[in-house]
């Protein structure tokens, strides 16, 4: 337990579901990011109502608002980051173009098919679903996405997502976290150069300057 909170106050949580930048984006647009809320400990007796006034502060409430847990949402937001929306996805982007550049496509093609590709997908999937993102590809992509997927994406792998899943909740990345930023954070660093310095990052730069996406 690394925080003890004075009993004396509220002790609230607002946990919008996505990065500050695009929080801030959609609240400009007047759109807003869905948010989880939750109480700890209500010492003033208004502590979710404080909670929902901030949510509503940052355009939460114009998408929609889901009452949790800390404990939850915590363990819920880091295996999803480790396991799918950080880690996950971006091994799967990585491998998936190292293994086209590895049959003897271009490194350009490969970025395209395993990165570029990948946002349209999510944008069909975040506005439609699985569902609907199936009926918007071809039937060849949907019986070899269909067909194929389950073998690339198998038990093992979900296995490994249970092994990681386990980490959180018992506490260990939580020790393991606090003891590399304690240290400097030496082996983020390090991963961090790795990734930038990735072949499929560096035609990525060269096609995002070309596309404008980037300078």
């Amino acid at each position: 337990k690394q925080v003890a909170p004075p009993e004396f106050v509220d002790v609230i949580m607002v946990a919008p579901k996505g990065p500050g930048p695009i929080v801030r984006q959609n609240y400009l647009s007047g759109s807003g990011v869905p948010a989880l809320i939750a109480v700890q400990q209500d010492y003033s007796g208004r502590a979710k109502e404080k909670a929902l006034a901030i949510a509503k502060g940052i355009g939460a409430t114009r998408i929609g608002v889901i009452e949790t847990t800390f404990k939850d949402e915590t363990e819920s937001d880091l295996i999803g980051e480790q396991t799918v929306l950080v880690g996950g996805l971006m091994e799967l982007i990585k491998k998936g173009f190292e293994v086209l550049v590895e049959e003897g496509y271009p490194p350009e093609l490969a970025y395209f098919e395993a990165c570029n590709e990948a946002k349209l997908i999510i944008d069909l999937i975040y506005r439609s679903g699985l569902t609907g993102m199936l009926k918007a590809v071809s039937d060849t992509a949907k019986y070899g996405g269909l067909t194929v997927g389950p073998k690339i994406i198998d038990e093992h792998v979900k296995e490994n997502m249970r092994a990681a899943a386990r980490r959180v909740k018992d506490g260990s990345f939580a020790r393991e976290w606090i003891k590399e930023y304690e240290q400097g954070s030496p082996n983020l660093r390090k991963l961090m150069e790795g990734v930038e310095k990735h072949p499929l990052e560096q035609v990525g730069r060269k096609i995002r300057k070309l596309a404008g996406l980037e300078k």
